[in-house]
């Protein structure tokens, strides 16, 4: 029996195209534009090309995160708004960079659902509100594909 047709891939991403569109094809959603290999925030007038959905649109669309953070405890509930003015903040930031990176929701009251279209980004939420709010992280990754989930939480 041969052993190589059963070779797993080490991090499988339903949303990872493995190809290349042509230089020019945009997202008619976000109106990010693929150049020189990736997508990216047009500057000027690139969107010339074919009309494509990124993985990140499609990501939200389909609401199928690659990163998600649970908040929890009294000491959320406490400061909810600058937990999530920070989750904003870092988010914007990323955002500027690569059009991949993505909030997809916000979700709760008493707790906290927060979804990324980036398995990245929401690991730098969760890094970002421990070392600000301390409290407790566990951080898990999945095993065959490339999800992160994030539960943090402080009682005091």
């Amino acid at each position: 029996m041969r052993r190589d047709r059963y070779i797993k891939e080490k991090d499988h991403d339903p949303y990872e195209e493995g190809k290349k569109y042509p230089e020019g094809t945009y997202c008619p959603e976000c109106k990010a534009i693929f150049h020189d290999g990736r997508w990216v925030w047009p500057r000027g007038n690139l969107i010339r090309g074919e009309a494509h959905l990124c993985p990140a649109c499609r990501r939200i669309r389909d609401n199928y995160p690659a990163g998600e953070v649970y908040l929890k405890g009294k000491y959320f509930k406490d400061h909810r708004e600058e937990l999530v003015n920070l989750i904003k903040n870092i988010v914007r930031d990323e955002e500027k960079n690569s059009p991949m990176k993505r909030l997809i929701s916000i979700k709760g009251r008493d707790s906290l659902v927060v979804t990324f279209t980036d398995d990245h980004l929401a690991r730098r939420v969760g890094d970002a509100i421990y070392r600000a709010h301390k409290g407790k992280i566990d951080v898990k990754y999945s095993d065959e594909s490339r999800f992160v989930r994030i539960h943090w939480s402080r009682d005091i």
